[in-house]
């Protein structure tokens, strides 16, 4: 599967809208999107890098890695608005600069639960606002426990500069 008017997309997809690679590509599909939103998925395996230290006696994934997914599902909501021009959501990016990046450059999370090997992660991230070229998002991570992470991010839309010289 590929992109449906479902607004669902696999691996391949989100490769496509991501610069991110095993082993830092943290979203396996996303499964619902819309204008402004998606609903991101991260199946956790025994067999990922963090597990073979974090920690010996019970694997705990690192809130870093958690982090880090919701990020990417947010980046993925900003680059599909800019890729498949939707409108009504964070369509800060300019879809003839294939140069333009998205950077964190806020995050206020609130971890509540652990997540372990065997978890289907969840992410769930909402575009609210837009302030220059900046992305605000509401964030949520669930298994199948609750609520395991909270909070809010920021996203910067970076441009390098173009050589005047």
């Amino acid at each position: 599967m590929t992109a449906s008017s479902a607004g669902r997309y696999d691996v391949e997809a989100i490769k496509r809208r991501l610069p991110h690679r095993y082993p830092f590509l943290m979203v396996d599909r996303i499964e619902e999107s819309g204008p402004g939103y998606a609903i991101g998925v991260k199946n956790v395996t025994a067999n990922e890098p963090c597990f073979q230290g974090h920690f010996p006696q019970r694997s705990v994934m690192p809130g870093a890695l958690i982090a880090e997914a919701l990020m990417q599902t947010a980046a993925f909501v900003g680059r599909t608005a800019e890729a498949d021009g939707a409108g009504g959501g964070p369509a800060a990016l300019d879809g003839s600069r294939a140069d333009q990046h998205l950077f964190c450059v806020g995050l206020n999370l609130k971890f509540r639960k652990p997540v372990v090997p065997g978890d289907q992660l969840r992410m769930d991230l909402r575009f609210v606002r837009m302030a220059g070229d900046m992305l605000r998002f509401k964030a949520t991570a669930r298994t199948a426990v609750g609520v395991v992470a909270s909070g809010d991010l920021s996203l910067a839309v970076i441009t390098p500069e173009e050589d005047e010289t």
